[in-house]
């Protein structure tokens, strides 16, 4: 009952911009890009300088009013490795740009966090082929981390269907004789033209890009919205679904993006998002009824955990749970020692307190008896025995000697001013002579030492 109400006390960890971080749900690991005071504005505008800084204080705050800003895929054929280029033609880097509060006892933080998904990194192993990769994500649990489960199945089912649609485009522009896209870029913005709930919809999101085909010779054609039209009308998605829209990837690449918005805003725990395809069971069942047709149109990265859709798999209810990041912290532990230890360590306080009380009472009393009773300072031993002495007189032979052991030479006490161990007057000498010649020598033997009383007063 002593140490129940004592807590562990940590100190706060400071987190470098540039830092790898994941949170308790253990599923995505970020970059922390940047951290800033809100009132400031945002990080890396003008006027922001002063509210920026280099590290993030962070001792167990809870991460706060997360939004997901942007997401851009990355598309190449070039420059990826063999092992890479073996499991699909094409690759594709997701980057999802999250914004999110940390209110601590300093004021509010702001938070910019990137999380970069490339399903077939450029280190993955030829000896994983034909197998899921689990590329990502830390760990996955179905039944208690239901949401996270499907996220990770969504992410890389259509990661993989985005990546085999530009291979088959390819092939048929190759195949008319026309030059192939070799690299490509996809940026998805929210909506602001109009406010929508359901993420099913494809107006969702906006979509800028830009595509590059290689003509040859070093001819470079880039292709973009302005290619085709306004600008406006060529980065709505439903447009360029509507009109079939060279390279016509929009659809998968649309539900890969609104998959990561999802997948991230999970992870860092916003509860309240009524967009989040992964706490709705209908949005779920909704991305996942066409898993099994775009499971036999893939290449050699075969995607996971399930392939299967949500309605033909059972799972935990979904969900998610406000989030922290998982760091190391500093901390002051206290711990009980063991029963034995204890009785020890008490025994033997006990016993040095005992001697010390012990040595003050001695001591006490010992200064006490000596201050009261001057005769203590004496004793019976100290001087030697009387000694006779010319004329039948007694006297101390070696002087007087007290408790400190400092005689007192004999010159201070000569013979005709001292009699019996200097316990008489030198005036009182003729008075006493006169009397000591009527004594017989046998009363002039020397007095037993022991029964003299030598120092009394």
């Amino acid at each position: 009952w002593i140490t129940k109400n004592v807590q562990p006390k940590c100190s706060a960890a400071d987190i470098s911009v540039g830092s790898k971080l994941f949170t308790n749900q253990t599923a995505l690991t970020y970059t922390l890009t940047d951290v800033w005071r809100p009132s400031t504005g945002g990080a890396g505008g003008a006027g922001t300088t002063d509210g920026i800084t280099p590290t993030l204080s962070y001792n167990d705050n809870i991460l706060e009013n997360c939004t997901v800003n942007f997401i851009d895929i990355d598309i190449s054929s070039a420059d990826r490795t063999a092992t890479q280029y073996a499991y699909t033609q094409y690759g594709a880097v997701v980057n999802t740009y999250a914004t999110c509060s940390i209110v601590s006892p300093n004021g509010t933080l702001n938070v910019n966090l990137t999380l970069e998904y490339d399903y077939v990194p450029p280190g993955v192993s030829f000896a994983n082929m034909y197998q899921f990769l689990g590329t990502g994500f830390l760990s996955r649990n179905k039944t208690e981390r239901s949401s996270l489960y499907w996220g990770e199945s969504i992410m890389s089912m259509y990661w993989a269907n985005t990546t085999n649609a530009m291979q088959r485009i390819r092939a048929n522009q190759t195949g008319d004789g026309n030059a192939g896209i070799s690299k490509g870029m996809l940026y998805f913005y929210p909506n602001d033209n109009e406010q929508i709930d359901n993420i099913t919809l494809p107006s969702f999101f906006n979509v800028d890009y830009r595509f590059l085909v290689d003509e040859g010779q070093g001819n470079i054609t880039v292709i973009r919205p302005q290619t085709y039209g306004s600008h406006e009308d060529f980065t709505s998605v439903p447009h360029l679904l509507e009109n079939q829209t060279y390279p016509n990837i929009w659809e998968s690449a649309d539900i890969l993006a609104k998959a990561a918005y999802s997948t991230v805003l999970t992870d860092l725990g916003y509860v309240n998002s009524t967009t989040n395809m992964l706490l709705n069971e209908d949005y779920v069942r909704h991305f996942t009824s066409n898993f099994s047709e775009i499971k036999r149109n893939i290449e050699n990265a075969y995607p996971g955990p399930s392939e299967r859709s949500y309605a033909a798999e059972r799972s935990g209810p979904l969900g998610t749970t406000p989030s922290v990041f998982a760091t190391r912290y500093i901390c002051s532990v206290p711990q009980r020692k063991p029963a034995g230890s204890i009785f020890v360590s008490v025994l033997v306080a006990d016993l040095v307190m005992l001697h010390a009380v012990w040595f003050l009472f001695t001591s006490a009393i010992d200064l006490f008896s000596l201050r009261s009773k001057s005769g203590a300072y004496h004793c019976q031993g100290c001087s030697k025995q009387p000694v006779m002495m010319n004329g039948g007189y007694r006297e101390v032979a070696g002087g007087y000697r007290d408790v400190t052991g400092v005689s007192v030479p004999e010159s201070k006490a000569p013979d005709d001013q001292v009699e019996l161990g200097g316990l008489r007057p030198a005036r009182q000498r003729g008075r006493d002579s006169d009397a000591s010649h009527h004594r017989s020598m046998s009363e002039q033997r020397l007095l037993n030492p022991v029964s003299m009383d030598i120092g009394r007063d």
